[in-house]
């Protein structure tokens, strides 16, 4: 298992704890000016990760949809943007993705099956869920019993899972219709496993939250366009891109919030929990939340 963040011993309250970004649905294309639903999707990206910048991610999560066209230009400009921030990167694909193409650029994704990395006290899962021909997702038989036997097998430290497609509804018609298939594989084994702290995805263009048991369900919305909440059919949200950021701390406890590119030094506040020049939002949700917090 690869070792991506080692948490820092030190006096400071979130020692152990690590700053994760996640990304979703940048759709880049080939050309840099193309529009994606009337927004440029490059210039959309870059405006949050200037956000993401001075929070000083200690990972960064993309997870899913990462170009409209598939292509390996705009797969290569991404990591040229993600490589800017100085941390380690983990791709998931979406159904708009080339997996193959992907793995040129970003070497640390579920290429071959489930893909479970340490940062810090905290384990990843990476899954995919692309069903090939499909908008919709799926989640292969094999790559859930080798999750179940990951968790039945492993030492119980808390876990965040990571895949594109949701796996409950969001409340969007639009995107509801292509969720995942057969959800309850997955999310029955959040019964089963309260070390399962996060569930997280991209895919529907909007923010949502949950919960199950002491599982947070949370879908990151996209950088590159968004939908109005509840929406029968894709509505822009004026708000725009955004992203969402994760505190993943020691004992399993999580806070987690947005930030958006219209977001600004206000918008920004210092968390006393957090060492010198790492700044948190103002939008944070249920700071310190742990285990049946919910």
């Amino acid at each position: 298992m690869e070792q991506l963040v080692q948490s820092k011993a030190s006096g400071h309250q979130t020692a152990g704890s690590i700053r994760l970004v996640q990304i979703s649905d940048c759709h880049l294309c080939a050309a840099a000016a193309t529009l994606y639903r009337g927004e440029n999707a490059d210039a959309g990206l870059l405006s949050v990760l200037q956000k993401i910048a001075t929070w000083q991610p200690q990972l960064v999560l993309a997870s899913g949809d990462l170009s409209e066209d598939a292509s390996a230009a705009s797969y290569q400009r991404l990591a040229g943007y993600l490589q800017t921030l100085g941390a380690p990167v983990c791709v998931l694909p979406g159904n708009h993705d080339n997996e193959e193409l992907m793995q040129r650029y970003f070497h640390r994704g579920p290429w071959t099956g489930p893909l479970i990395l340490q940062a810090g006290a905290w384990r990843l899962v990476l899954l995919s869920s692309v069903l090939a021909g499909h908008i919709e997702g799926a989640i292969s038989p094999g790559d859930i019993e080798q999750l179940r036997d990951f968790l039945e097998t492993g030492p119980q430290t808390p876990v965040l899972i990571a895949l594109h497609h949701q796996p409950v509804p969001v409340g969007a018609q639009w995107i509801d219709r292509y969720m995942l298939r057969a959800p309850e594989a997955l999310l029955g084994l959040l019964a089963d496993h309260d070390e399962i702290r996060a569930l997280v995805w991209g895919h529907v263009h909007q923010a949502f939250e949950t919960t199950i048991g002491s599982t947070r369900l949370l879908a990151c919305p996209s950088t590159a366009a968004n939908s109005v909440a509840g929406a029968l059919h894709f509505t822009r949200d004026p708000a725009g891109p955004a992203c969402r950021w994760l505190q993943l701390k020691a004992q399993g406890a999580l806070a987690t919030g947005l930030w958006s590119r219209r977001a600004t030094r206000s918008d920004f506040n210092q968390d006393p929990t957090l060492s010198a020049g790492q700044n948190q939002p103002e939008n944070q949700v249920n700071e310190d939340a742990g285990k049946g917090s919910g």
